[in-house]
């Protein structure tokens, strides 16, 4: 059979430097995943509770300009305390603060979601077709393979995380009509921000330490669905029994709220409403919390806080956890990978 030497032939096409070839496996990955309806119905389902807080922030923007087009919903506003009447500006951060930490309430229910569907196949099918071998046989390292299966759920994370945020602060700051709406809420953008890169890499990587682990991607399903609910079971038998202050540590789901809440300062915010008196606790933008006792002495205290307040035990243990379930996440990935370097 004769063979047809054709010599050299240049190249014609694109391009690009080596920090770049992780995006091919991030791109690919992405557009599998759109393929799946249910994941373009979870992504079009997130945008459903920013939008209602931007419509709450631009009512809110009305309400501190004394417009009068609020003047028929007027009468939903008598309850209000006088003073946030007479001066709502002074309130813009503290209701800021409460409507951003409501929506990371709602919207954590779909990073979730769109976790168990892109995350599993991201690795473990790999592991059945033994594909990663033919990964590494090309110019591409464990890195970065790693971060092209990470940039695939970490896009879908963001878009359900740090987009509904941009999106609602753009509107609210459209109709505020006020320069200084920026300064008094940058606090609240860049915690509302930090959160969600820390939902995004947190979620991302999990999942990716669950989907190395097995080659049936059903099991990897089973994982993440038992990892977030029964660690938030867990940890609300505990309070009910021991009653310990490491008891909520137990949880993914409450670490990931106490750092929201470190973030956005939820804890100032929420006395200084509580101080007002007049408003009652039920009529805040807070999620049912489990009762919380902190100190023992409180116990008797007429005056103890109301579950729906913001989690006080230190922040720093919520941090050290995720930070703990990241490292692990990185040393399973690294030991899964590393003996897969050749064909079976």
């Amino acid at each position: 059979m004769p063979i047809f030497d054709q010599g050299y032939q240049h190249w014609d096409g694109r391009l690009s430097g080596q920090s770049t070839r992780w995006i091919a496996i991030a791109a690919r990955g992405i557009s599998v995943a759109m393929d799946n309806r249910w994941t373009r119905l979870t992504v079009l389902s997130a945008l459903g509770p920013p939008l209602l807080l931007a419509l709450f922030l631009v009512f809110w923007g009305l309400f501190e300009q004394k417009s009068t087009f609020l003047t028929p919903f007027m009468i939903f506003l008598d309850n209000l305390p006088e003073e946030l009447k007479a001066g709502p500006r002074g309130f813009r951060r503290t209701i800021w603060t409460l409507a951003f930490r409501q929506l990371f309430e709602v919207q954590l229910v779909f990073p979730m979601i769109l976790t168990l569907l892109v995350g599993p196949d991201l690795i473990s099918q790999d592991l059945r077709f033994n594909a990663i071998p033919l990964y590494l046989s090309r110019p591409v390292r464990r890195f970065e393979y790693f971060l092209g299966k990470l940039g695939v759920v970490a896009a879908y994370l963001a878009a359900v995380t740090i987009g509904p945020v941009l999106l609602a602060f753009t509107v609210g700051y459209a109709f505020s009509l006020d320069l200084h709406i920026v300064i008094d809420t940058a606090r609240v953008l860049a915690g509302s921000l930090a959160f969600g890169v820390i939902v995004t890499a947190s979620a991302g990587l999990l999942m990716l330490a669950f989907s190395s682990l097995s080659r049936n991607s059903r099991y990897v399903a089973a994982m993440w669905l038992g990892f977030w609910f029964v660690s938030s079971i867990a940890s609300g038998v505990l309070q009910s029994t021991v009653d310990a202050d490491w008891c909520p540590l137990v949880s993914y789901r409450t670490n990931l709220d106490r750092i929201r809440d470190a973030l956005l300062d939820s804890e100032t915010s929420w006395d200084r409403m509580t101080s007002l008196g007049q408003v009652s606790p039920r009529s805040l933008p807070m999620r049912p919390f489990q009762p919380r006792r902190h100190h023992r002495a409180d116990d008797n205290d007429p005056a103890r806080r109301s579950p729906w307040a913001p989690r006080t035990y230190p922040w720093e243990w919520s941090a050290a956890v995720l930070i703990g379930l990241a490292v692990a996440s990185l040393l399973v990935l690294t030991t899964r990978v590393r003996g897969l370097d050749r064909l079976r």
